[in-house]
């Protein structure tokens, strides 16, 4: 290997350690930093304290105590309430109910970062068939659409009969990151596709300027220029005249999707969309 391929090579790996360095600031420290809540918690009427719920009995002690901290963690961040609520209720067996359900128990403990019914979200997971609910409400409804909410029951879902804790964590970091996330650089991008994306921004540009390297010119200014200089006649276009035709288009504007509990959101100022394992 020549020292031309070494350096390029060389130069590749740091461009996009660089790159993948510049992306992760960006997302965490730049776009995310600027969505924390600068605002303490104002809701002096919710008659507790308490964020997990586990009446279907399917977290250890400790798990609660883990999940209960990181909550405490994500509301400060987010300045939003987040409840998780587990139950055993058969009679709860489609979305209309369990929608509900999440509503008025949310609302029955006045749940809220700023005031009661304020803003926050309760995550219900109905562990005698298997049906959940996210419910939104105040500033979540607006950061978190149906799309986004659905995106967080799915990753939630993906191993919550063999691991509940380690699923309901999962919900609760991905429900904060969202509601951080600027609706301009809204990505779902993992840290491994920000660096492969770099590594790929900078091989091209490598590319580019080995291409470049060998189709250097190889012949001066007086190959085709003959002795005595050149002769260069003056040439002008003159218009007269210039009209530009605009013409307006109109577009339609679907509505976004829904969660799995089909078009069915949120009732009451309430927003959110459910899901099944």
């Amino acid at each position: 290997m020549n020292k031309t391929y070494r350096k390029v090579i060389l130069g590749l790996l740091i461009a996009a350690l660089v790159l993948g360095g510049l992306a992760l600031f960006l997302r965490y420290a730049v776009f995310q930093g600027m969505m924390a809540s600068k605002e303490p918690r104002s809701n002096t009427q919710c008659q507790t304290e308490e964020r997990v719920f586990d009446e279907a009995n399917v977290l250890a002690d400790e798990e609660e105590e883990e999940l209960s901290a990181l909550i405490e963690e994500k509301e400060k961040m987010i300045g939003a309430d987040i409840v998780l609520l587990t139950i055993r209720e058969p009679e709860i067996d489609d979305y209309y109910t369990i929608r509900d359900y999440a509503q008025n128990w949310y609302e029955t403990n006045q749940f809220g970062w700023d005031k009661p019914n304020g803003d926050g979200i309760i995550y219900v997971d109905n562990w005698a068939n298997g049906y959940c609910w996210l419910c939104t409400t105040g500033r979540p409804t607006q950061k978190l659409d149906d799309n986004t909410i659905q995106f967080i029951i799915d990753r939630t879902n993906e191993n919550v009969n063999e691991d509940p804790c380690a699923a309901y964590e999962t919900m609760i970091k991905t429900t904060a990151e969202e509601m951080q996330n600027l609706n301009l650089f809204h990505f779902r991008i993992g840290n491994l596709w920000l660096l492969l994306i770099a590594l790929a921004v900078a091989a091209i540009f490598a590319a580019c300027n080995l291409i470049g390297n060998r189709g250097q010119v190889t012949t001066g200014k007086s190959t085709y220029v003959p002795e005595g200089g050149v002769k260069i006649n003056r040439r002008q276009d003159i218009f007269l005249h210039s009209h530009v035709t605009r013409v307006k288009v109109e577009s339609d504007h679907d509505s976004g999707g829904h969660g799995g509990g089909g078009d069915i959101g949120g009732t009451g100022g309430h927003g959110g969309g459910g899901g099944r394992h």
